[in-house]
């Protein structure tokens, strides 16, 4: 077989009949770009939600949160007190602790800068057991818990809203008419996978905020580092035990608190995303199966009209098999084309949306995975094959004699 004349015959017919290569290699393009981004949007959504889990619910930690029904949403969140959480870390294996109160947004002014932030309250060690620490200044100490100082830590968010252009450190910021010196600015974490930005807080002393600012008597919720992360669902189920006797709730009656370990956290994530485990290569699948029924349409067409030349090549001593490979080779160049022009403009797509995915989940760089091109591409090729083998094979079975007549 000439192959150099062999491709130039090949290329010559499908520029010949360009609107059935188009038809062929369009549902091809289509299936690489819904697979590559489809994919690549998951796993990196997947990615945003896994990393903000393993921040916020440490492989280490228990977090213990007011409220009943799961993440505390359901009544008693004025009920989690500090003693509670006091109990519970000297009677079990709990290395440190950090409680957390939250109050939602209040107002913040500094001149004619005045914004609803978001304000919690923490100890000194929440710096190292919630893996966040400050870019500029000091981060809260122990002595800013013990003496209810009046200091503030800032986001880098609420930083650049309320001090445009200039440092905050040392400056004053009012949080309801009340007066607090920053000491601190926030490292950026950005926007989290819920869509809200996380850099736009104001941090402070728990106890500042509990009796200066707020005047409560209950915490939010509390992170517990433990001793042996082995033993985390055993000691899971024994805070629930003395959280229990200590609100004493008898036999039926709810939780009016919450316990997360990591574990359940990793395991509702895994949850939340089996949907798309089992719908984007369901997607991904009928695409390419579809286009493998458009190619084997169109290429059983395309050789009843190529009867009188596949009978001619036939009678004039061409191979049953070199007809065969020339019209797989047909629908394999059409398949490679149309699956690069896929991946090119799957990237334009992933462009396009990483800035929404950015802004909605906080995917901070969007990227596909090697191995997800190479899946596309070779989705591209089988679906040639598929479409391209049945009509090979009938061409080659043909009889030149009657193929002539």
């Amino acid at each position: 077989m000439n192959q150099p004349l062999l491709f130039r015959s090949i290329l010559l017919r499908l520029w010949r009949f360009k609107a059935k290569t188009l038809s062929m290699g369009v549902g091809i393009t289509v299936a690489v770009l819904a697979t590559v981004l489809l994919q690549t949007v998951a796993g990196n959504v997947r990615e945003a939600f896994t990393k903000f889990v393993e921040g916020a619910y440490p492989a280490d930690c228990i977090v213990m949160v007011a409220g009943s029904g799961f993440m505390g949403a359901g009544p008693g969140r004025n009920k989690l007190k500090l003693t509670d959480v006091q109990t519970v870390a000297s009677s079990l294996g709990i290395a440190e602790w950090d409680p957390v109160v939250y109050i939602g947004a209040r107002e913040v002014k500094n001149g004619d800068n005045n914004f609803a932030i978001t304000v919690g309250g923490f100890s000194e060690k929440a710096e190292a057991i919630r893996r966040r620490s400050v870019q500029e200044g000091e981060f809260i100490t122990a002595e800013d818990v013990q003496k209810r100082a009046t200091v503030a830590l800032l986001g880098s968010t609420t930083a650049t809203k309320l001090f445009p252009g200039e440092s905050p450190l040392g400056q004053q910021v009012f949080i309801d008419n009340m007066s607090y010196q920053v000491k601190g600015v926030l490292e950026t974490i950005g926007v989290d996978p819920h869509g809200e930005d996380q850099d736009d807080i104001i941090m402070m002393p728990y106890t500042t905020l509990m009796e200066k600012l707020v005047k409560v008597t209950s915490i939010s919720g509390a992170t517990l580092v433990l001793e042996d992360s082995s033993r985390m669902e055993e000691i899971g189920k024994e805070i629930t035990t003395i959280m229990r006797e200590r609100h004493q709730l008898g036999e039926g009656e709810e939780d009016d608190f919450s316990v997360l370990t990591a574990t359940q956290m990793q395991a509702l994530v895994r949850k939340a995303f089996r949907t798309f485990d089992i719908f984007v290569p369901l997607i991904a699948g009928t695409a390419f199966l579809i286009s493998a029924l458009v190619i084997l349409t169109i290429m059983l067409i395309n050789i009843k009209g190529r009867v009188p030349e596949i009978g001619l090549r036939k009678s004039l001593g061409a191979r049953s098999r070199d007809l065969q490979i020339q019209i797989v080779l047909e629908v394999l160049m059409i398949s490679v084309v149309a699956s690069l022009i896929g991946l090119v403009l799957a990237q334009v797509g992933l462009l396009a949306v990483a800035p929404k995915l950015a802004e909605k989940f906080g995917v901070k760089h969007v990227g596909s995975p090697p191995l997800v091109p190479v899946l596309a591409v070779l989705g591209a090729m089988a679906t040639g094959l598929l479409g391209g083998i049945l009509p090979a094979r009938r061409a080659a079975k043909l009889d030149p004699v009657k193929a002539l007549k």
